[in-house]
């Protein structure tokens, strides 16, 4: 009898604790304040929070600038810091915070990569990969980002001479993919130059737009998806499946291929004592006690970097050039300050001692990406208990850190935070404002490691295409609508109108 007794108030105690649990977060989320017209099952879903324009959001900041609660469904409140006194605690780890399990859907592809590790395997990857964006290793990228951006110049140059519109969008993808593949991997795919041979269904750009695909229909479209074994039952499993498969295939074999280069090398006597790229940093990197990584590990990097380190990159670039082609005040400015630095070159390669001289183009940039964020909304879930304006969130509140509101709060950037204003960025006026007003990288210990390569790439890319061409928007073409997948991109994909700078003198 006493046994089935404990056996009842164990059971009681196992249900009702996470219960307790949950009701005491969901009072405390409910103490904070609410955006209006509320749905008691659908949340505020029905209202369209993540719409293409993002207006919800938008309209949503203005009445809330520090912090409110979205609900996703009836037991779903996700509570949104958008200013940085209610973002910064997170990010500068004074509230300890992991990934919440809405990256759960990314896994798959790039595992326990820097972008998703936690604790201890993470400082420990980010200390092993650190050296691989080292001031010298990313002077040595340089001239790779020029020469993959001549393919980009040529594409535009039979654009101009049929004035054509150009596919922006797809061009800068390809481009940036091309700068990942040779700086991280030293590996040439053609990709900008070469469809996939009839004999294949997949090349590697495709593999990765498919999987980026699924987990924003995943996250945004269909959260029933999130569950892993509706989605291992969903009618789309098996495209996933291949591009799963396909990626995980292509990083597997440049790993095993780099092993086996540095081990010969190392037999023959002649060992590579300074890695050349990324992928060279991974198979040598090594911990005090002289273990490396396991080719698992090395894999889910490779994946990482190859995602991470074109999309972000080409989404804010195609940005840049679209709000340069519709402002061409400024694009003028920028020209006008490249052909200044060039103009007793013979070439208009772009070196690494350039960047610090393109002062204009550096405020063009930070202002492209504040008014549109490629990262616009992480989220976190807290470790401890966090006491934002009075309110303490309890230990395992899933919270959203939303850039792209955090970016146009008007109480930080002004009621003209709609306006394109690259001297919103002039270090008078930034040495003023909280450093945590603008985080386009994300900041604290987990900003991006790579935003210096991304920010020296995308000059590269302005640079030479701003020397060369004149760009304007299409007559008659509304403006492009930034739509919330993985990274901020573009609804449709942007056309610009190219001109030769020389048919007009």
């Amino acid at each position: 009898m006493l046994f089935q007794v404990f056996c009842v108030v164990l059971a009681l105690a196992f249900c009702l604790g996470p219960l307790l649990k949950a009701l005491r977060k969901r009072g405390a989320i409910g103490k904070l304040p609410c955006p209006p017209g509320r749905h008691w099952f659908h949340g505020h879903a029905k209202q369209g929070p993540f719409d293409p324009g993002f207006k919800w959001l938008m309209d949503t900041v203005k009445t809330f600038p520090r912090i409110y609660t979205l609900w996703l469904g009836p037991v779903a409140p996700l509570p949104m810091l958008v200013h940085p006194d209610t973002i910064k605690p997170i990010l500068n780890g004074t509230v300890k915070s992991k990934k919440s399990p809405l990256y759960d859907s990314m896994r798959d592809w790039i595992g326990e990569g820097l972008a998703l590790s936690e604790g201890a395997k993470w400082k420990r990857n980010r200390r092993l990969l650190t050296r691989s964006f080292h001031l010298d290793v990313l002077r040595a990228y340089t001239p790779v980002s020029n020469d993959c951006v001549e393919i980009l110049l040529d594409k535009l140059e039979r654009s101009a001479a049929q004035d054509k519109p150009f596919n922006m969008y797809q061009g800068l993808v390809q481009c940036t993919f091309d700068v990942i593949q040779r700086t991280a991997c030293s590996y040439k795919s053609d990709c900008q130059v070469e469809k996939p041979k009839q004999s294949e269904s997949m090349g590697l750009v495709s593999a990765c737009e498919t999987l980026l695909w699924f987990i924003h229909e995943r996250q945004f479209n269909n959260r029933l998806l999130l569950n892993p074994l509706i989605f291992r039952l969903s009618s789309n499993y098996g495209k996933y499946e291949k591009a799963l498969q396909y990626v995980h295939d292509f990083a597997t074999k440049m790993v095993k291929e780099r092993m086996e280069e540095v081990s010969k090398k190392k037999e023959a006597g002649n060992p590579i004592t300074k890695p050349r790229d990324f992928l060279d940093t991974l198979v040598m990197a090594r911990d005090e006690d002289g273990s490396g990584l396991t080719i698992k590990e090395m894999v889910d990097e490779v994946n990482t970097f190859l995602f991470a380190g074109h999309e972000t990159t080409a989404t804010s670039s195609i940005w840049l050039l679209f709000f340069l082609a519709k402002h061409p005040q400024h694009q003028n400015k920028i020209r006008q300050e490249v052909d200044e630095l060039l103009a007793d070159r013979d070439s208009d390669t772009i070196t690494f001692k350039d960047f610090g001289r393109l002062e204009y183009m550096t405020l063009a940039i930070k202002e492209s990406m504040r008014m549109i964020t490629a990262g616009a909304l992480f989220s976190r879930t807290l470790l401890e208990p966090y006491t934002v304006d009075g309110v303490t969130l309890p230990e395992g509140t899933m919270v959203g850190l939303s850039f792209h509101q955090l970016h146009h709060n008007p109480t930080v950037w002004g009621d003209d935070h709609m306006e394109f204003k690259p001297s919103r960025f002039l270090p008078e006026d930034l040495s003023k404002m909280d450093p945590f007003c603008f985080a386009p990288f994300s900041a604290g210990a987990r900003n991006c490691i790579g935003q210096q390569f991304a920010l020296n790439e995308m000059k590269v890319f302005v640079a030479r295409i701003l020397r060369r061409f004149r760009l304007s928007l299409v007559a008659g073409e509304p403006d492009p609508i930034p739509t919330m997948t993985l990274v901020s991109k573009p609804k449709k994909p942007l056309f610009l109108k190219i001109e030769s700078v020389h048919m007009k003198s």
